[in-house]
């Protein structure tokens, strides 16, 4: 099951999927939500270099939600084939979440493989543009991540080695086990 390479088009029905459950939880809640998923470039969305960064940035995610004094009202995770999510619903300004997300994908070792989307009670993501803060850089160079992604800048054989190589040295870094 680890080597499943999904279609275009169970991706974008994993996109409408989550969109569907973000409107959801949101409707429910009445509070900002926070959706996780990982940037793993290809075709194989659930291996155990995604598995592991996903409930890596997962635990550091509800870590620093305790450290932050912030209860989430509910939280949900996905082990799927097109790719592991979460969402947790914090009641908390949807601004302020978002900045605070930011500091874990910008300050965290496995931050740039993270994913973390902050939700307002209107349904549209937060961006960083809102925020006056730059864009994601690209995991290979300085340019921004998702131009690079756009024009295929880099191989995808060049990228995955540089993830393997980032989660590598996390994990001998933090003496971490990495799970297979």
């Amino acid at each position: 099951m680890d080597s499943y390479e999904v279609t275009l088009e169970e991706m974008l029905q994993a996109r409408e999927n989550r969109a569907d459950r973000q409107r959801q939880l949101i409707s429910r809640y009445a509070v900002p939500l926070i959706s996780m998923t990982i940037n793993i470039p290809g075709p194989q969305k659930s291996s155990p270099t995604s598995k592991y960064v996903f409930q890596e940035g997962y635990r550091i995610l509800m870590s620093q939600l305790t450290v932050n004094q912030m209860t989430p009202l509910h939280s949900e995770a996905y082990d799927l084939l097109t790719g592991p999510e979460a969402y947790v619903a914090v009641q908390a300004d949807a601004r302020i979440l978002k900045k605070w997300v930011i500091a874990i994908e910008d300050g965290h070792p496995l931050g740039r493989l993270l994913d973390l989307d902050v939700i307002g009670l209107h349904g549209r993501a937060i961006s960083r543009d809102e925020l006056g803060l730059n864009k994601r850089k690209c995991l290979m160079c300085e340019q921004a991540a998702h131009g690079c992604g756009r024009s295929r800048a880099h191989a995808l054989p060049e990228l995955l080695e540089a993830i393997e190589a980032l989660v590598d040295s996390y994990t001998r870094k933090h003496q971490v086990v990495k799970r297979a």
